[in-house]
């Protein structure tokens, strides 16, 4: 098809263009699309494809328009060959799933209903314990993250991958590092040879860790583009990143060879920190600096006050370096060291509190999606936990004092079970449900799958959230009564089963095989109730074709075109559509309300995402021509 046959807007999807226009992914691959989507690109309108990689519209758009008009520029072939890193989060992804359903997440659910069924909390081994807990850092957090970081952050700076070969052998290195690591560990008591293949795996994930920074920094160099004030947060997290690996290493070094009261010793002095800088300074900064980003452009939201979030970073690195220094030096010099530790996790809080109240996270998203549940929620659960740590010293010397005077934890001064309690709300509650929501929005638009075709993941968001506050309420009572131990034990089969449906959901996805879902619900619900300021334009056209002369009417002129109410008007909600042309949508809504049909009573709910109208004399008939075909179709 010539060049010149497509006009095109911010509101056209990707796919449309370049079905008509393949020369114009030329421009776009320059911008960051490469390889997303497929060969078809993302299911997205150039306009959310502008916001997401920063990039302005009508700059874009001109661009567009100058290749897709010079006919003789023709399509770059070279541009539109699949390279290896296309596709490059693909093996992160998959062996982060695998990670967190052996290893991660299973392994800590099994470890649990131990605890559970015995009623102790010492029915775990110490080493067993460590390498579930490693698994979960490195398998499930460490490889989400560094393949969501090979595969973004070249785009969103315009630019490729860097060494991509060396990307994926940090990939063999981490996972042969982690499953050494993780398998050897719990029995060198009975097999002391496997001492040096838990140090080798530890030093092997220190080298991929090291080299994977290494390669962002060198991405980031080749784009010659500045460094964005939440690029900061994302260089903070993985120096984190680095410092954690090697505090690991030396930590299981000197584990591995304790016994006893050494051991105890080491645990109580050590491994409280590590956990610190593991989940307060890489996950948390990795994925403030992640939101600050995805929040506003994928999603709508307020962007981010640069200056407020600037000034905040070297307060949060400050505290989470407070936590770690106060709780060492509390156990190595004087107790009163606590009060550090104290502060800091008091000013971290204060901090992270300012920094994503001004996000306005739960306002009004123009760009809504299934995905954005967890996000939010993820952020109730950091503030929970947050908040507990904050509280604990209130749960020590007032709770247990007056409700539970005799438990082990009044009686030893610390609720072990309080502050693991605290600690699952924010790496499961927290950096689990960020993984899963951000995971569910990137890798449908990484394979050309409009993610609202696909289940709502309504499932695993339950089960995940259920699982969490069952073991976060159920193991802080097992302070007051034991009964509590069989709630928290059951709690991890609730989110082992709730990642398992949203892993093997991705997984199909990532295979080529997801369930589509053809906007029935929506359809079927319109006949139900008023229509909404949510609906897009696109599910009202199908349920009240009659409405199209309105629409057309106030100015939206595109809407003749059948082409456009096949493609952009499916994805653009009457909020948005308002908002580009200029009308109320109050009114408009509104109007269309007072202008519908009344359901008719010989409608039938929607089947297999097609509406029934048995009535209609069209149905079944040959069409005669293409739009009559779509009115066919609708029968």
């Amino acid at each position: 098809m010539a060049a010149s046959a497509i006009s095109f807007d911010e509101q056209t999807l990707i796919p449309d263009l370049l079905h008509t226009s393949p020369q114009a992914r030329a421009v776009l691959d320059r911008y960051g699309l490469r390889g997303c989507g497929g060969p078809n690109g993302p299911y997205e309108s150039l306009g959310f494809f502008a916001r997401a990689h920063d990039v302005p519209i009508t700059a874009l758009l001109q661009e567009l328009r100058g290749t897709v008009q010079d006919v003789a520029a023709g399509t770059d072939e070279s541009e539109l060959k699949s390279t290896l890193a296309d596709g490059i989060y693909r093996p992160f992804f998959l062996a982060g799933i695998i990670s967190v359903l052996t290893l991660g997440a299973v392994w800590g659910a099994y470890l649990l209903l131990r605890i559970g069924q015995t009623g102790s909390f010492s029915a775990a081994g110490l080493h067993e314990i460590n390498a579930h807990g490693h698994a979960q850092i490195f398998g499930w957090v460490g490889l989400f993250v560094m393949g969501f970081a090979y595969q973004a952050f070249p785009r969103f700076k315009h630019t490729s991958l860097a060494y991509p070969h060396l990307a994926i052998a940090t990939f063999v290195m981490i996972l042969v590092g982690l499953t050494a690591r993780s398998l050897a560990q719990p029995l060198v008591g009975s097999l002391p040879w496997l001492w040096w293949v838990a140090v080798g795996g530890s030093l092997l994930e220190i080298a991929a860790v090291s080299l994977f920074v290494g390669l962002i920094g060198l991405t980031w160099q080749r784009s010659g583009k500045p460094l964005a004030f939440y690029d900061y947060y994302i260089a903070a997290a993985l120096g984190w990143f680095v410092i954690q690996a090697v505090y690991e290493s030396i930590y299981l070094t000197a584990t591995l060879g304790a016994t006893g009261a050494g051991l105890t010793e080491l645990v109580a002095t050590w491994q409280a920190p590590l956990r610190d800088l593991q989940i307060h300074g890489f996950a948390l900064l990795m994925i403030l600096g992640v939101s600050q980003r995805v929040f506003h452009h994928f999603y709508s939201l307020p962007a981010a006050n640069p200056r407020l979030s600037l000034a905040l970073l070297p307060v949060l690195n400050l505290a989470v370096i407070g936590e770690a220094t106060g709780l060492v030096l509390m156990r190595l010099a004087n107790p009163i060291w606590a009060a550090l530790w104290y502060a800091s996790a008091v000013v971290l809080t204060i901090a992270v509190a300012a920094l994503v109240i001004d996000w306005r996270l739960w306002g009004q998203a123009e760009d809504e999606d299934r995905s954005l549940k967890f996000l939010r929620v993820a952020y109730v659960w950091l503030f929970v936990s947050l908040a507990m740590l904050v509280s604990l010293p209130l749960h020590q010397t007032v709770v247990l004092r007056h409700f539970a005077p005799d438990s082990a934890a009044a009686q030893m001064g610390f609720s072990h079970a309080y502050y693991g309690a605290a600690r699952h709300a924010i790496t499961v509650g927290f950096v689990s449900l960020m993984i899963v929501g951000v995971a569910a929005k990137v890798v449908p638009t990484l394979n050309g799958v409009n993610t609202r075709d696909l289940s709502p993941l309504w499932g695993p968001f339950v089960l995940i959230n259920a699982g969490c506050l069952l073991r976060v309420t159920g193991q802080t009572l097992t302070d007051f009564t034991p009964l509590a131990f069989p709630v928290a034990g059951v709690s991890g089969v609730l989110e082992v089963t709730g990642l398992a449906l949203w892993g093997a959901h991705l997984v199909l996805i990532m295979c080529g095989g997801a369930r589509i879902r053809r906007g029935a619900s929506v359809a079927q619900s319109l006949a139900l109730r008023a229509i909404r300021h949510s609906d897009t334009v696109g599910a009202v056209l199908t349920e009240y074709p009659e409405l199209l002369g309105t629409f057309l009417a106030v100015g939206f002129t595109p809407l003749a075109n059948p082409h456009a109410r096949r493609t952009v008007a499916q994805v653009v909600s009457l909020k948005r559509a308002c908002q580009l042309v200029g009308v109320n949508v109050d009114q408009f809504v509104k109007e269309l309300n007072t202008r519908r049909r009344p359901p008719a009573a010989f409608e039938l709910p929607l089947v297999s995402g097609v509406a029934s109208r048995r009535s209609d004399p069209t149905c079944g008939q040959h069409p005669a021509s293409a739009d009559d075909a779509q009115s066919a179709n609708s029968c």
